[in-house]
């Protein structure tokens, strides 16, 4: 398997584990009951119930965005027959800087959350490089 599918195959795997880390924000949060929670949560507050369940699906709705330009890219990569040594490492980046992303995000750690986003947008530049040049 290419390494670059590996990477895309993980990258769904930590979108799935973000989504389950805001669940579990809400679930353990001191202003929400499970009632609420399973319902249709139209009364709770747009902006999160605690601040880490802010700062979870903050993180998540980034992801989102993210992964809308990585998917594509790999999958027209792939079907392109592009894959090299850029596109390995551009989606190594992103992998890696999302990873990195996540937990500082969830902690409010301000200058390096930039820097390990940064380096997930430089690997979907990498990937995007690759195939139109």
């Amino acid at each position: 398997m290419p390494t670059e599918i590996q990477y895309l195959l993980y990258s769904v795997a930590l979108y799935l584990a973000m989504i389950v880390m805001q669940a579990v924000a809400a679930t353990f949060s001191r202003k929400a009951t499970v009632g609420e929670l399973v319902g249709a949560r139209d009364d709770l507050p747009a902006t999160g119930l605690n601040p880490l369940h802010g700062r979870a699906k903050r993180a998540q709705a980034n992801m989102t965005e993210g992964m809308m330009m990585f998917v594509p890219l790999i999958l027209a990569a792939a079907y392109l027959d592009a894959f090299s040594p850029t596109t390995a490492l551009g989606a190594a980046l992103f992998f890696f800087g999302r990873l990195a992303f996540a937990p500082l995000y969830y902690f409010g750690v301000p200058w390096l959350r930039t820097l390990a986003w940064f380096a997930s947008i430089a690997g979907i530049v990498l990937i995007l490089w690759e195939l139109i040049v």
